[in-house]
């Protein structure tokens, strides 16, 4: 009797609670759960990678583990803008990709590439391996060497995997060389994080260069010429496709009115480069967005097979469209 009196009465309150509030219960009886069967992390701090902090832990058996986001982040799987899609959803996207998962997984067991859930500070993470990521750029790596590289996300994700591996490169050799003298126990906590950030922002910093000779070394081979290096001047027609790649599809009317502000002399010369028109900051910003991806589309069409530069303007045509419609775009300038 005292029993039926007691289950009447929980159904009642529940039945009195709203979807939201049982919602909420049940979530929090599901992480007290979890909670009971979940190891907890040793260590936890945050990372930053070229400019991308992020959170890292080491658990009790001495596993590096990256946040689920931040591998995603430090990858560049995920957009700048703002994102309906579920965290890590692209992260196993790319995993389960048929072509570039085999270059990946290789001799590794598939439990090495699953998230691992983990206990911090009274909440519940989940994070990667820190190995992963080293396994991930090489063999994304691999697979722009072998031409399966086919969408631009992907390319400049691969973009973004060289620079990574550039900068584990040099930070583990002075790991070692201060493990070997015994610097590791002088040298300051972050130091080696320190470092690491700096090689990375080196890396990056090539792609602010504001025509990489890559870019025009990129031109020839795609249109099959010998590449004479950059000691040599260029065909004249590249700085027609410079105009087309470059001005023509960052902002509407720009190209016009830049040769408006920049105009060539009686022997055809201009007084400025036209990205010297830039400014610090929105359009220095525009300039390098518009530049890394234009590399990262000629690389992706390099290891194409028939004409490639027709490829290249294909994907820069359905990429980055040319903006016409006329607009004002600087503010007052003068010399």
């Amino acid at each position: 009797m005292d029993e039926n009196i007691k289950s009447k009465g929980g159904n009642a309150r529940a039945a009195a609670l709203s979807k939201e509030q049982r919602s909420e219960i049940a979530r929090k009886g599901a992480l007290a759960k979890w909670d009971a069967s979940t190891p907890a992390v040793l260590l936890g701090s945050q990372l930053t990678l070229g400019g991308v902090t992020v959170d890292c832990y080491v658990t009790e058996d001495g596993e590096r583990l990256i946040a689920g986001r931040g591998m995603q982040d430090i990858l560049k799987l995920v957009d700048d803008a703002p994102s309906t899609q579920k965290a890590g959803s692209r992260m196993t996207r790319l995993l389960n990709n048929k072509q570039i998962k085999p270059l990946i997984y290789k001799d590794k067991s598939m439990d090495h590439f699953m998230p691992k859930k983990r206990r911090f500070n009274g909440r519940n993470i989940n994070g990667y391996n820190a190995e992963m990521l080293v396994d991930i750029c090489e063999g994304v790596l691999d697979a722009r060497k072998q031409g399966v590289i086919k969408t631009v996300r992907m390319a400049i994700v691969a973009e973004q995997c060289e620079i990574i591996l550039r900068g584990l490169a040099k930070t583990g050799i002075v790991a070692l060389i201060d493990e070997a003298t015994g610097y590791q126990n002088l040298r300051p906590a972050d130091s080696l994080r320190m470092y690491f950030d700096q090689v990375l922002k080196k890396e990056l910093s090539a792609w602010t260069k504001k025509f990489p000779d890559e870019y025009y070394e990129n031109i020839y081979k795609l249109k099959g010429w010998e590449w004479p290096g950059m000691g040599k001047n260029r065909y004249s027609v590249v700085a027609k496709y410079t105009n087309n790649l470059m001005y023509g599809r960052i902002l509407p009317g720009l190209t016009e009115e830049l040769e408006a502000r920049n105009p060539k002399d009686e022997k055809g010369r201009r007084k400025n480069k036209h990205h010297q028109w830039f400014n610090d900051d929105a359009g220095q910003k525009l300039f390098s967005a518009q530049m890394f991806t234009v590399l990262a589309l000629q690389r992706a069409c390099l290891n194409r097979t028939g004409d490639k530069w027709k490829h290249f303007l294909d994907m820069i045509d359905e990429v980055l469209p040319k903006k016409k419609a006329p607009m004002p775009l600087f503010p007052n300038h003068s010399d």
